[in-house]
């Protein structure tokens, strides 16, 4: 037996059903920014390994993994929702149902852990696969098994904690484009490096609002960290560089690193070694340069000994320490 497609309805014609999930997840993602005031923070997928998102509840600095199932379909005030189970990895995961209707979300989520789910959904297989399948009351009907699990979309961020943090802002950046362009190439190149830990998934942040610029997180534990990828650019390879790390949007946590690597302009390369510093000793260690932390990072080494010492490691070790500290 297999899951019955659904037909598309309204402006949907044959084959958006993509389109119709990434309009839904967009929503969601703006309503759980908006009605929390920030406190959420939405990190999407580099590679999709089944998680639609992970979000950073800033109020207890929880990562919570999401998926998002949107429908348009409805019959006898139901939409059918059919999960992978494969897909489910850790028992707080969410599952977040919704309904397009127009071009916004209808008045109702359901919003359920994988937990829940596996207890109360049908299960069917699909050859290898086994799908969990939920029927989504599209508003709460009484003695149906799902509308406990009903939430008004308009408290759609309560459901997930994300009460909002007094005094929260977006902090006041302003980076000159040559640098962001060097920055965007050392993170791409992190990026490479970490992706080869297949059992793991990355995300980056929309928007870019704190510490963190790549979430690496562990699928089968939810072990999560955050990396700030700082990137500096050598004359030659012995060359001597600050890394400067923003203090308004800085916010130390075990769970956060700060990963620096150095291009060689002439050379066009990455040096072989990087940094790979705990956010927390980041104040002990660093000077302070105005509005910002700075790093003294001399790649090549020195004689003398440096604070940095105990952080210096090969850019090819790089994902096993990340895969080491995933624990």
């Amino acid at each position: 037996m297999t899951p019955v497609t659904e037909p598309p309805t309204g402006l949907w014609p044959p084959g958006t059903e993509d389109s119709i999930g990434q309009v839904g997840e967009f929503l969601v993602w703006a309503s759980l920014i908006t009605q929390s005031g920030g406190a959420l923070h939405v990190f999407l997928p580099v590679l999709d390994r089944g998680l639609d998102a992970v979000v950073h509840r800033l109020r207890d600095s929880a990562y919570i993994g999401l998926q998002v199932k949107t429908k348009t379909f409805v019959q006898a005030s139901e939409a059918t929702i059919a999960v992978l189970e494969s897909h489910l990895y850790t028992d707080d995961q969410l599952l977040i149902g919704v309904r397009l209707d127009g071009a916004g979300l209808g008045p109702y989520a359901l919003v359920v852990d994988a937990s829940t789910l596996r207890s109360k959904a049908g299960r069917i297989v699909d050859g290898t696969r086994e799908l969990l399948v939920a029927d989504m009351p599209i508003e709460p009907i009484p003695g149906h098994k799902w509308s406990s699990d009903l939430v008004s979309i308009q408290q759609l961020a309560d459901r997930v904690g994300g009460e909002p943090v007094p005094g929260l802002g977006p902090p006041e950046r302003r980076v000159p484009e040559s640098a962001s362009v060097i920055g965007t190439v050392g993170e791409l190149e992190v990026a490479r490096r970490v992706a080869t830990l297949e059992d793991c998934g990355l995300f980056r942040p929309f928007p870019d609002l704190e510490t963190a610029e790549l979430l690496v997180r562990r699928l089968a534990t939810g072990s999560t960290l955050g990396l700030q990828i700082k990137t500096a650019e050598l004359d030659e390879p012995h060359s001597y560089r600050h890394i400067l790390i923003h203090r308004s949007s800085f916010v130390a946590a075990p769970t956060t690193f700060v990963v620096a690597v150095a291009w060689i302009v002439p050379e066009r390369r990455f040096h072989p070694t990087c940094l790979v510093v705990p956010s927390a000793v980041v104040p002990s260690i660093a000077g302070m340069s105005g509005e910002y932390f700075e790093l003294h990072f001399r790649p090549d080494g020195s004689r003398e000994a440096s604070r940095l010492d105990p952080y210096r490691l090969p850019l090819d070790g790089l994902a096993a320490a990340i895969s080491q500290r995933l624990g």
